[in-house]
């Protein structure tokens, strides 16, 4: 069954500026860039709950993406400041779902989603540990 995790628990902000590597020859960024956009996000979202992806990995935890959309508003340009809204929106016992929300100056530029699969050290789909669920229903780690 899905757990739809509270939303003021399940979101964060990545901030990034735009490099001009990332874009093409009118200086808009390349729209396989949200992508890059977002996995940053994802893991600064992990980041402000205490894991370290690599931490996961090492314990044979992989979260690979499975399915993706993105819906594009109004594009984005280098030296852009852009904000990655991230939100955990579904949590199952082998997956995860993210939404995003790339702003800039709180002008929406692109909504993406992506699902992400638990799987163990052959790539097979398995349950997620209990005490990996329990990061993605927490909220962001305070500073001390």
């Amino acid at each position: 069954m899905a757990e739809i995790p509270d939303p003021r628990l399940a979101t964060s902000h990545h901030e990034l500026r735009v490099r001009f590597c990332e874009t093409d020859m009118m200086a808009i960024v390349h729209h396989a860039n949200y992508l890059v956009y977002c996995e940053a996000a994802r893991v600064d979202w992990l980041h402000k709950r205490g894991v370290s992806y690599a931490d996961w990995q090492r314990m044979g935890i992989q979260l690979p993406v499975v399915d993706v959309s993105i819906r594009y508003h109004k594009p984005a340009r280098f030296e852009d400041v852009l904000d990655v809204e991230t939100t955990l929106v579904e949590l199952t016992r082998v997956s995860v779902r993210f939404r995003y929300f790339v702003k800039r100056a709180g002008v929406l530029l692109a909504e993406v989603g992506t699902q992400l699969a638990c799987v163990g050290p052959e790539l097979t789909v398995r349950r997620m540990p209990e005490d990996v669920a329990r990061v993605f229903r927490s909220g962001e780690a305070t500073s001390t």
